[in-house]
C-alpha cells in the first residue's frame, strides 16, 4: 500500500477554507489568501527560519540567516522574497503581499503534485474562456483537517500538536467558527482559547495580525 500523501499546515488551511465546494469556497478569495499566507509564515516560524520581533510596537518578520533555506519550493519562494528586502517588514505587509500573489494557486499546485488535490479545467458559459479549478482528491482528504480539529475539542485531549492549535485559531480567525464549533461541547471554545494562549509568542502575533486583516476586509469590502 503506498504511503499517504503528506499534509502540512498550509495544505490543511486550503482545505478548511474551501470546505464547502471548490466552485463556491467557504470564504472569499482574499480571506483564503490571508489564511494561507499566515499558515505559510507559521510553518517557517516553526522550522525556525523566521521569527517575529517587536520593534517600537511594530511586529517585524525576521529571517534567520543561520539556517539553510528550506528545500520546499513554496517556502523557498517566500524566503527569497524576504531575503530580497533590504530591511525587515511588518507582518501585516507580508500578509497583504501573500494575499495579493495568488498563493491559493501556488499551494493548490503543490497539493496536486503530492496527490492531495486534482486540477480540472472547464469552459465558462458566459465568458467563453477556460478556467482552472482545484478540488480535493477525495472526500476523506477534503474533510480530514476540520474533522481532526473537531475530534480534539469533542474529547478535550490534553495534548494537541502546535500546528493544529494554530489551525484551530486560524479557522476561527477567517470566519469559520460555525463549522468548527457547531454541536461541540460548551467547553470547546474555552479549550481552544487555552491552547492558543500556550502558543509561542510569534505564532500568537501572526494570528493577531491575521484576525485584524480579516476584520479590515469585512469592514472595507463588505465581507
Amino acid at each position: 500500500m503506498p504511503d499517504a500523501p503528506p499534509s502540512r499546515l498550509v495544505y490543511d488551511t486550503l482545505l478548511v477554507t474551501s470546505l464547502n465546494d471548490v466552485y463556491k469556497p467557504a470564504v472569499i478569495p482574499r480571506v483564503t489568501g490571508l489564511g494561507l499566507g499566515a499558515a505559510l509564515l507559521a510553518e517557517l516560524v516553526l522550522s525556525a527560519h523566521l521569527t517575529v520581533w517587536s520593534d517600537k510596537g511594530v511586529d517585524l518578520l525576521i529571517y534567520d540567516e543561520r539556517y539553510r533555506p528550506p528545500e520546499d519550493s513554496l517556502a523557498l519562494w517566500l524566503i527569497e522574497h524576504l531575503r530580497a528586502e533590504r530591511t525587515s517588514l511588518p507582518v501585516n505587509d507580508w500578509l497583504e503581499f501573500l494575499a495579493a500573489t495568488d498563493i491559493y494557486t501556488k499551494t493548490a499546485e503543490h497539493m496536486v503534485m503530492v496527490g492531495l488535490m486534482v486540477r480540472t479545467e472547464y469552459r465558462t458559459r458566459w465568458r467563453q474562456r477556460t478556467e482552472t479549478a482545484y478540488e480535493a482528491a477525495d472526500a476523506l482528504i477534503a474533510n480530514a483537517p476540520l474533522s481532526r480539529l473537531r475530534r480534539y475539542m469533542s474529547t478535550s485531549d490534553n495534548w494537541i500538536p502546535v500546528q493544529d492549535v494554530f489551525l484551530t485559531a486560524l479557522t476561527d480567525a477567517v470566519g469559520l467558527s460555525k463549522p468548527l464549533y457547531t454541536q461541540m461541547p460548551s467547553s470547546a471554545r474555552e479549550y481552544a482559547a487555552k491552547h492558543r494562549q500556550a502558543l509561542p509568542a510569534p505564532l500568537r502575533a501572526l494570528l493577531g495580525h491575521l484576525a485584524a486583516a480579516v476584520a479590515d476586509t469585512a469592514t472595507t469590502r463588505g465581507y
